[in-house]
């Protein structure tokens, strides 16, 4: 059921990336443990095996680097995922993936045996990325999550942000795959509020706004925002739901020209992201329905 909720909606792509991240990240750190130990470990070895295991440890530090570069994967994928553009994107989060990863398997094919140099700019970079990703989670009620997303992500790459933000932490890696685990749960199991009494528009969008991120949110604020003030409608949308130009409540039956206008640019845009039966769940009149004749999505750019 729950997989079916997702495919029915532009966030299956994100979901796919963070599968890929979690069982890529367990996965790579089976090979072997860290240098210290390896050097430990064959510290009897002559001088050519020994440098033969540093360089087979490198290789699987680099396999190991670039499970961890997959954790910005699935919230950049995110940050695109509005159709019709949706699936296009997923070749640009795959091919920032490989910006990222380049410097380490560029040093193991050029320069092997040497540690791969991620400073730079690509250091600040993933900084930056570890920023938006947990401010997306965290603008929505899922804030909690996104705190821990946010540090789980820093002590996946700590090793590659910049010198400043080094931690002399040697379980990083165990620490965040587990933060990350524990804001799943916590996302999970986070009660979800009822929001049976609120007005259906609100509840669509408040909705979207916790499955999308506060990205998502901000963007599809200011286009009815100014789509309004531009048509001069008597609606405006807050974080907290629709109001009237002045800012008072809507009245409970909503004038024929407000319907529309929830029907032709709201909705539309919804549509973007969601499929027609998850918004008519949330829509308890008739009237308010999306059918064949009034769910005419405009999926242009």
């Amino acid at each position: 059921m729950a997989l079916r909720n997702i495919r029915a909606t532009t966030l299956f792509a994100p979901w796919c990336w963070l599968l890929v991240t979690l069982w890529s990240i367990a996965l790579t750190h089976t090979l072997g443990g860290d240098s210290q130990q390896i050097t430990d470990r064959h510290s009897g070895l002559s001088p050519e095996r020994l440098l033969e295991s540093a360089r087979q440890q490198y290789w699987i530090e680099a396999i190991q680097f670039a499970s961890h570069a997959l954790v910005f994967c699935p919230f950049i994928s995110l940050l695109g995922a509005r159709r019709p553009q949706n699936k296009m994107w997923e070749f640009i989060v795959f091919s920032l993936w490989l910006v990222l990863i380049l410097p380490a398997f560029e040093t193991m094919l050029l320069h092997p045996g040497q540690l791969p140099d991620t400073q730079g700019i690509r250091a600040w970079f993933m900084l930056i990325l570890i920023g938006v990703s947990a401010l997306n989670i965290v603008l929505s009620r899922f804030w909690i999550s996104g705190i821990l997303i946010g540090a789980s992500q820093f002590l996946l790459v700590n090793p590659n942000l910049p010198n400043w933000a080094h931690l002399n932490y040697s379980h990083a890696m165990e620490a965040g795959l587990s933060l990350a685990i524990l804001s799943f749960l916590i996302a999970f199991i986070q009660p979800k509020p009822d929001r049976s009494r609120i007005r259906e528009e609100d509840r669509v969008w408040l909705d979207y706004r916790d499955m999308f991120g506060g990205m998502w949110a901000l963007r599809i604020k200011e286009r009815i925002n100014q789509s309004a003030v531009m048509y001069d409608w008597d609606l405006r949308l807050t974080w907290a739901g629709f109001v009237t130009a002045d800012g008072l409540e809507l009245p409970e039956e909503l004038p024929e020209g407000t319907q529309q206008v929830l029907h032709q640019h709201f909705y539309n845009l919804m549509r973007k992201f969601v499929a027609r039966d998850w918004i008519n769940i949330r829509l308890k009149h008739p009237r308010s329905k999306l059918t064949d004749e009034t769910d005419k999505p405009d999926l242009k750019p």
